[in-house]
């Protein structure tokens, strides 16, 4: 009979799992804050920063068809992670990870005409408040230091969602983020981790902060 050398149920997520929640976590919450400030403000573009947040969703244009108006959004999307040459052992390694942060705006809301070129101003309008929290100072190891070594923005580029809507004119400003991280170790080993408490959503992805 065989013989099991993993003898417990491998339910904990690796650091990767939590570097990706954190970010769509503190988008989320620093999203939140900044509609807030925006209309305490009294800023007639106050719904410009009303952007909700989603994780590993790429047909956000489903939601039009459900009659629910979901723009603007932005979409968190793990897409690769390597080993780095700085991994010194079996079970710690070096790896570096990108995900594509895609940043979905619409021109439909507004009278007058070009839709789509309102669009693409609030596409870049809603990527540079992304970008700037993801540069904040305090977001250099995104509250994970010990696990998470530093991230970088390294592109930024404009186009048009896969699954155009006809009635919609839809922009998107994709911006690739670059985060070296440490896997192999559980994340309690990590020093100054402060997590968000935020939930995911089985149905959508969207990131639910509670506040």
């Amino acid at each position: 009979m065989a013989e099991y050398e993993c003898k417990e149920l491998l339910s904990e997520p690796d650091n990767i799992e939590y570097v990706r929640d954190q970010i769509g976590a503190v988008l989320s919450a620093e999203l939140s804050n900044q509609y807030a400030l925006a209309r305490e403000a009294g800023d007639p573009a106050a719904r410009d920063y009303d952007i909700a947040v989603y994780i590993e969703n790429d047909d956000p244009l489903q939601y039009v068809d459900a009659g629910k108006s979901p723009f603007p959004l932005v979409n968190l999307t793990l897409v690769s992670t390597e080993k780095t040459s700085g991994s010194t052992s079996f079970n710690k390694h070096r790896m570096s990870a990108t995900f594509l942060v895609d940043v979905y705006a619409t021109g439909n809301t507004d009278s007058g005409e070009d839709a789509a070129m309102r669009a693409s101003l609030k596409a870049w309008k809603s990527a540079r408040i992304v970008r700037n929290i993801l540069c904040a100072e305090n977001y250099a190891y995104l509250k994970m230091r010990g696990i998470v070594d530093g991230r970088d923005i390294v592109k930024f580029e404009a186009g048009n969602p896969s699954s155009a809507h006809s009635a919609l004119r839809v922009k998107i400003v994709r911006i690739t983020l670059n985060v070296d991280y440490i896997e192999g170790v559980a994340i309690s080993e990590g020093e100054g981790l402060e997590l968000i408490d935020a939930k995911i959503s089985d149905e959508d992805g969207r990131v639910l902060v509670e506040f």
